[in-house]
């Protein structure tokens, strides 16, 4: 919190207006382009959105998102398993720091004026864990492809990424937080990242069982979770019979 408070959001501060700075120096309408990076900081991450977002026209809005893209300040993911020119990708800010400051520090910036830099700092790092999610994830993801390098992975992946597509089983959309496939998409790893405070309760567990119904070519599944706040007994029960890892935030390093 007083990290935040202090090297962020006070204006003497050096990093309060650093993604500002850089960006004016990269690019000459940096209007528009701060009004992507904040939209896509607050979670509008498709072309549609963005520009129902930020009211500019979808084509204007494709040509910035290549430029932000070409200085990889953006970047485009698509759904682990999906050919590059899958109409399903997202746009992410790839910088964290930058995405914690369009989210945050831009975003709110006249309200934490007047909140004053100590509260604003404690309100940000009292909804830390949404924004943490997403980075956790990204966190988990370099550890798998460390695991995968040292050969310590049941199988070397051939693509390692999200997934978000339809379940046929639940007749929904659904989401993989981490997936992992062989060259013959035959044997997957299936990931999920929790990075809350309280242990991973047994419906988390569930629910990757039930994402993984949306691989059925996959006929040998491993599980591996993620969880900050540790996890309650019946999952570590249910982990023990089943050959399921648990890992925590010191097995990450």
């Amino acid at each position: 919190t007083g990290n935040i408070a202090e090297h962020i959001l006070s204006e003497n501060a050096y990093l309060h207006d650093e993604p500002q700075l850089l960006l004016r120096m990269e690019l000459r309408e940096p209007g528009i382009y701060n009004s992507i990076l904040e939209a896509i900081a607050n979670g509008a991450n498709r072309i549609s959105t963005i520009s129902d977002r930020i009211h500019e026209d979808r084509s204007k809005c494709t040509k910035y998102l290549q430029v932000l893209q070409n200085i990889r300040l953006v970047k485009k993911i698509i759904p682990c398993g999906q050919p590059k020119t899958s109409k399903k990708g997202i746009y992410v800010i790839a910088d964290h720091y930058y995405r914690f400051w369009y989210r945050y520090t831009f975003s709110q910036k006249n309200y934490y004026f007047l909140l004053g830099e100590e509260k604003a700092a404690q309100e940000i790092m009292d909804g830390i864990s949404d924004y943490m999610g997403p980075v956790f994830e990204e966190i988990c993801t370099e550890y798998l492809w460390r695991q995968a390098k040292a050969h310590a992975l049941p199988f070397i992946p051939a693509v390692i990424g999200k997934w978000w597509g339809t379940n046929p089983l639940l007749k929904q959309q659904d989401d993989i937080d981490i997936l992992a496939l062989d060259k013959t998409e035959t044997e997957g790893i299936f990931c999920e990242c929790k990075y809350r405070n309280r242990p991973m309760p047994m419906e988390e567990y569930d629910d990757l069982v039930q994402a993984t119904a949306a691989f059925p070519k996959v006929t040998k599944k491993h599980l591996v979770f993620f969880s900050k706040g540790g996890y309650t007994q019946p999952v570590i029960e249910r982990a023990q019979r089943e050959g399921t890892h648990l890992l925590g935030i010191s097995d990450l390093f």
